[in-house]
């Protein structure tokens, strides 16, 4: 009797699956990044060597390739990436501000009194990463993500064009 293939609810959980198996390889692959990052506050602590960490990214990479050999044998299509990185940046710069923000004085009064000299101190900092990070945004949004739906603006005019030329 012939193996019957997956259901569509047997699909989508087996996609699902490897799509988180995928991320927490990607998480690993961060921690090991960890010696050569340029965090302020790392999370973790280097105790693998470049020998050892050779190895373990070569077992990160057999796992991807046993995923996607599972997914291409069960028929199941990968989804393509959809989120462009100048939104994420952009997402990210604007919780960053949101935070910088609240470290003013009128926002910290909640956590016990203020001195003047500490509410002077509060507003430069927040104002300082503020600017920092509006300014980093501003070249996100108007040089990245700008120029990018500029493109995408001409091509569809483009498209449209060459639709109503083909339609005569």
């Amino acid at each position: 009797m012939p193996e019957e293939s997956l259901n569509s609810n047997h699909t989508r959980r087996l996609s699902v699956t490897c799509r988180h198996i995928d991320k927490l390889l990607a998480d690993m692959e961060n921690a090991l990044s960890v010696a050569n990052s340029r965090q302020a506050f790392p999370e973790y602590l280097s105790d693998v060597t470049p020998a050892q960490r050779r190895v373990i990214e070569d077992y990160i990479a057999r796992v991807r390739v046993q995923l996607f050999r599972v997914l291409d044998v069960q028929g199941v299509d990968r989804p393509e990436p959809f989120i462009p990185v100048s939104r994420c940046l952009h997402i990210a710069l604007t919780f960053i501000k949101i935070a910088a923000e609240e470290l003013q004085p009128r926002y910290m009064r909640g956590y016990g009194e203020i001195s003047t000299a500490a509410a002077t101190d509060l507003n430069r900092i927040a104002l300082e990463l503020v600017s920092l990070t509006t300014e980093f945004d501003h070249y996100v949004t108007s040089e990245i993500r700008g120029p990018l739906q500029s493109s995408e603006k001409e091509l569809n005019k483009t498209e449209r064009k060459d639709t109503n030329c083909s339609s005569t």
